[in-house]
């Protein structure tokens, strides 16, 4: 007989409270107990995406539109995930899923270039003024990848300077314990200017911190590390696969930087499975077919069709106004989120990037992945999240949440609600904080 998976070892498992929510929550969702019965017969562990499991099992969604997502169970919550900021107009998007259909009944791929492909690129060319030539992957982790082999080539050096929290994908050589990474603290200058050292290929960084915490880099930090990655000899690459949703340009337009390379994806394919590194026409040259000596880069599915057309209409659709309402309405968010925490008497702090926030419970801001790994050591996490699914409000395990064009004031208004209650409940329950 299948059985669940046991609970991961955890300091909320002694909790009264967390083991409540657990208790309600296990009530509201037999179908998504179930069906994950189903898939730890056949995924390891019950999922396919590490990031998608918490205990006792994860929610299982059957369908999605606009701000709203519905699991098998039939209860209905307010998407504050949008896929880990893919989907910035929100679920099933019409415009972009009739891109993407009409594409299907025409071939959704070919051996050869197309002109919806072309499209996107010149869209991104357009759009992003450091990148001259784009090269499409099927994924962030492929394009990561890419840019690090391009940079490799490019310098004749081996070794890539990533900072701790960072996340590139899920592939060497773009993992924190590789062999040829070096890791520093982000925000941390003279860590950098030590760490740069002559064997460096590559410095990869992101605007701000995604899966480390959503932590900001200090725009005078960023600027510093690309002019003193080109004095070293090392190129400077700049992972905008959350942040480009933040900006026409990209948080690189907006802090003023003009990275040697840059990672995208997410937004880019318009919830289709994409990725793509744009740069220098020189730089970009050395992968191309017609370059003596060139960097082999194929793929299966490079610039799916599909992706190419959804992708441009959801850029399209993602301009200037659209942003500043999302940023603006983010901004909002952070400072409700962060008032009914202090109306609880729960010490917490919101971080924000954009319209990409996430949830500390600490007293001061976190500014790098070691001060944001200190605030995940409590029970009030989980308990959080477990409170604002029966709450109706789909958010992430880690405290990390982003907006979507498609939810309105009155969505705003419903999850501010939901943080107010759930914090009031933590605090009714008196887990222990770290301030008590």
């Amino acid at each position: 007989m299948t059985t669940l998976p046991a609970d991961r070892p955890s300091p909320t498992r002694d909790s009264a409270v967390l083991e409540a929510l657990l208790a309600e929550y296990r009530a509201r969702t037999p179908g998504s107990a179930t069906a994950f019965q189903r898939a730890v017969a056949a995924l390891p562990g019950g999922e396919t995406r590490f990031v998608t499991y918490f205990p006792p099992y994860p929610v299982i969604l059957a369908e999605g539109h606009g701000s709203r997502l519905l699991d098998v169970d039939g209860v209905e919550y307010l998407d504050l995930v949008n896929n880990y900021t893919s989907l910035v107009h929100g679920n099933a998007y019409p415009p972009a899923m009739t891109a993407a259909a009409a594409v299907l009944a025409s071939g959704a791929v070919f051996p050869s270039p197309h002109e919806l492909q072309l499209e996107l690129a010149e869209l991104l060319v357009a759009r992003i003024p450091s990148v001259e030539r784009v090269r499409f992957t099927n994924s962030g982790t492929e394009a990561s990848v890419l840019a690090a082999r391009l940079a490799q080539r490019a310098t004749g050096r081996s070794r890539l300077l990533l900072f701790d929290g960072a996340y590139h994908g899920s592939a060497p050589p773009l993992l924190a314990d590789g062999p040829d990474v070096v890791t520093v603290p982000y925000n941390d200058l003279d860590a950098v200017r030590e760490a740069l050292t002559e064997d460096i290929a590559a410095v990869f960084a992101e605007p701000f911190l995604g899966a480390g915490g959503v932590i900001p880099g200090r725009p005078e930090f960023l600027r510093a590390v690309a002019e003193l990655a080109r004095e070293r000899g090392a190129l400077f690459v700049l992972d905008e696969v959350q942040s480009l949703r933040n900006a026409v340009g990209g948080e690189q337009n907006r802090l003023g930087l003009r990275p040697d390379l840059t990672v995208m994806g997410k937004v880019i394919g318009g919830g289709m499975p994409i990725g793509a590194i744009g740069g220098s026409e020189e730089l970009l040259r050395l992968t191309a077919a017609t370059t003596d000596r060139n960097l082999a880069h194929s793929g299966t599915f490079n610039g799916h069709l599909t992706a190419a057309a959804a992708g441009t209409v959801t850029l399209r659709h993602l301009d200037a106004p659209a942003i500043d309402r999302l940023n603006q309405a983010a901004r909002r968010l952070a400072d409700a989120v962060t008032a009914a925490a202090a109306g609880a008497g729960i010490p917490a702090t919101v971080t924000r990037a954009g319209s990409i926030l996430n949830v500390h419970f600490t007293p001061t801001v976190p500014v790098d992945a070691e001060q944001a790994r200190a605030a995940t050591a409590t029970p009030l996490l989980s308990a959080l999240h477990l409170a604002l699914l029966l709450d109706g409000v789909y958010t992430t395990p880690r405290g990390m949440i982003n907006l979507s064009t498609a939810l309105d004031a009155d969505d705003l208004d419903r999850a501010a609600q939901a943080y107010a209650h759930a914090f009031q409940r933590l605090a009714d329950a008196e887990i222990p904080t770290p301030s008590r």
